[in-house]
């Protein structure tokens, strides 16, 4: 019996979908208004019009495969879609949809109308920005709710801030493995990945081709040092080193007698604790050091100056006194040579 029943039950499907059933409309809830199957009429055809005020749902046999809510949501993979366009995947807590999250359409200059991505607790969109009427102000990337991304329709690009003023603007840290300028006069900012801690910037060379490391300026970072192959000109220098030049005035200072200064120099050829000219174009001059030790020689001098002062005027004082001696001595010879005219 069951077995005959199922035959029959086949044969009458097979009869059903074998053969075409005309209808206009086919409609439930006695409300062929709200709730139908019908038509609408295309350029040399017709298309399925399913009006359904409730919702659509397509479901297989491991559950929802599409559902069309009654506001208009489109849920792939979910029942209860929660955007406009809403993909769920099942067993993972991920999904993709078009996102709105304000009630107000479209506000000025906020990333609202979006393509979002979710992973479990977090997400990420990406969507365009409105300007104050039809014009596009922007594209932006968010995540989990702040903007980070913002590109602007001249090609500024802002990572931090959603005003870029540049081709690349960042608000916070960057890094980079090299900068380089652009244009004709190109530059390179430079920090070798071989263990050294320097950075380099140098020009292109002349063919172009290269950059020319040797008219670069290097700045060592385990000592502070800097290094320039070639001139440096500067409308102001400091220096910091310390301690001064002026221990020479301390009364402990021995100062240098002038005899030996001056045996130093015919045997040295250069004062004494400066280096010579070899020494000089062999190790170069420390700056700091050298103009320390060219003030002690100024002080040197100037005590030198300061003593010898003292011993020109002890010299007029005595001589104001031989002179005084002399001018006495040549009046006691007038009244003497008076006296032996007299006799």
């Amino acid at each position: 019996m069951k077995k005959t029943l199922s035959i029959l039950g086949l044969a009458i499907c097979e009869l059903l979908f074998s053969q075409d059933i005309a209808f206009s409309k086919l409609y439930g809830h006695a409300d062929p208004i709200n709730y139908y199957l019908g038509s609408y009429p295309v350029t040399g055809s017709s298309g399925l019009d399913i009006n359904w005020y409730g919702g659509v749902r397509l479901r297989t046999s491991i559950g929802v495969g599409l559902q069309l809510l009654e506001n208009g949501n489109v849920g792939i993979g979910t029942s209860t879609p929660q955007a406009k366009f809403d993909v769920n995947f099942g067993n993972e807590q991920k999904g993709i949809r078009f996102f709105q999250p304000s009630t107000t359409q479209n506000p000025v200059d906020t990333l609202i109308s979006s393509l979002m991505f979710t992973w479990y607790n977090n997400h990420a969109d990406i969507g365009i920005i409105r300007g104050g009427g039809d014009n596009i102000v922007g594209l932006g990337f968010r995540f989990n709710g702040g903007e980070k991304v913002r590109f602007t329709p001249n090609g500024d690009v802002g990572i931090g801030t959603d005003a870029p003023a540049y081709k690349l603007d960042v608000v916070g840290n960057a890094q980079f493995q090299d900068i380089i300028s652009g244009g004709t006069n190109s530059w390179i900012f430079h920090t070798p990945d071989d263990g050294r801690k320097t950075i380099h910037l140098s020009p292109k060379n002349v063919a172009n081709n290269d950059w020319d490391w040797g008219k670069g300026l290097i700045i060592n970072g385990e000592n502070g040092n800097a290094l320039l192959n070639g001139k440096f000109e500067a409308k102001e220098v400091k220096v910091t080193l310390t301690p001064t030049a002026d221990f020479v005035f301390e009364n402990e200072y021995n100062l240098p007698k002038l005899e030996d200064v001056e045996k130093h120099i015919k045997e040295k050829k250069h004062l004494p604790e400066i280096a010579s000219a070899k020494v000089m174009e062999k190790d170069g001059v420390n700056i700091g050091e050298f103009q320390i030790k060219l003030l002690q020689k100024i002080e040197e001098l100037t005590l030198y100056s300061i003593e010898q002062n003292k011993q020109i005027k002890k010299l007029q004082e005595e001589n104001q006194t031989l002179k005084s001696q002399s001018e006495k001595i040549n009046k006691l010879e007038k009244q003497l040579e008076q006296i032996l005219e007299k006799q």
